[in-house]
């Protein structure tokens, strides 16, 4: 079983502090990087630093989930682009806390394929409508 990198790309500094906000509650994590798109920041410079990243993964033999916050951004269309030119990335859309808190309890427990779909559950029992009358 391979280890699983986790990199989450967002817009602003939305990702970089979700990963501090999960890391304060289940301590710091290894393998685990967050970078955000600023207004203003070059859009090949962030791409080339993931690049970086995915690459650096690929020699420890680590294979890297990518997180994103929505489909369409700039983030998301950056780790397209690298989801096709590396077999050891698969891409997540709409990070949230408890996906990273589920990918980060059960990483080194399964294989990806299930990992992926254990992480997505998690996401959506998250996600839950409460009215009071």
């Amino acid at each position: 079983m391979n280890r699983k990198a986790v990199l989450v790309i967002t817009h602003g500094k939305f990702g970089i502090e979700l990963l501090k906000s999960v890391e304060m509650i289940m301590g710091e994590q290894e393998d685990a990087k967050a970078l955000g798109l600023q207004l203003g920041d070059n859009v090949d410079d962030l791409r080339n630093e993931v690049e970086k990243i995915i690459l650096e993964n690929e020699k420890e033999d680590k294979e890297t989930i990518i997180f994103v916050d929505i489909l369409g951004g700039s983030p998301s269309n950056i780790a397209l682009y690298v989801l096709k030119k590396h077999n050891s990335v698969k891409l997540v859309t709409g990070v949230n806390m408890p996906m990273l808190i589920e990918i980060f309890q059960s990483r080194d427990l399964v294989e990806l394929d299930e990992l992926l779909e254990k992480m997505i559950n998690s996401s959506m029992e998250g996600i839950n409508k409460f009215e009071f009358s």
